[in-house]
């Protein structure tokens, strides 16, 4: 059993860095933020509340503005829901081909022992013990987290809602 385990780990780990957290088109240097394509009116409409922008961390003895990098793979939009804090994030991931993306994805629900959902447009599967939602559509994997930061707290039809949402955008 232990075996299998850390086998099991080694083809997740090999299937992630076929993952290259790139663009489309980033072969070519082109800039990616996934918060243009993960907006606020996106979380508001997955949290059910109003979603604060993400704020970005200032360095107070940096003299000049921060440069930004050019691809910025993770964006998280964050609110409160009956007064406790909630969050909506997405982390936006990128392979070489669409067959890489599909190995990578069937690795690595085959890892968190679940079963598809049904997405229109895409392929998707919840991952009950991260509380993530994972979608993929071509050679784009997308994995989300709505709801608070307890596991218990993270509701699979409010990451579907954003998932529906996200794969019409990709």
């Amino acid at each position: 059993m232990r075996k299998l385990n850390v086998l099991g780990a080694a083809a997740l780990g090999a299937a992630a860095t076929i993952l290259i957290v790139m663009a489309p088109g980033a072969w070519a240097q082109d800039a990616f933020d996934a918060c243009e394509v993960f907006t606020a009116a996106d979380a508001e409409k997955a949290l059910g509340v109003p979603a604060a922008a993400p704020v970005e961390p200032v360095n107070p003895k940096a003299k000049l503005p921060p440069k930004r990098p050019k691809v910025i793979p993770i964006c998280i939009y964050s609110g409160f829901k009956e007064g406790k804090p909630v969050a909506a994030r997405a982390e936006f991931r990128f392979a070489k081909t669409e067959a890489d993306a599909q190995k990578a994805f069937d690795d690595a629900r085959m890892h968190f022992q679940t079963k598809p959902l049904l997405i229109a447009g895409g392929e998707a599967f919840w991952a009950g013990k991260t509380g993530q939602l994972h979608v993929r559509k071509g050679r784009t994997w997308v994995t989300l987290q709505v709801g608070g930061a307890p596991l218990q707290e993270r509701d699979i039809s409010d990451a579907r809602k954003l998932g529906e949402i996200l794969v019409k955008k990709m």
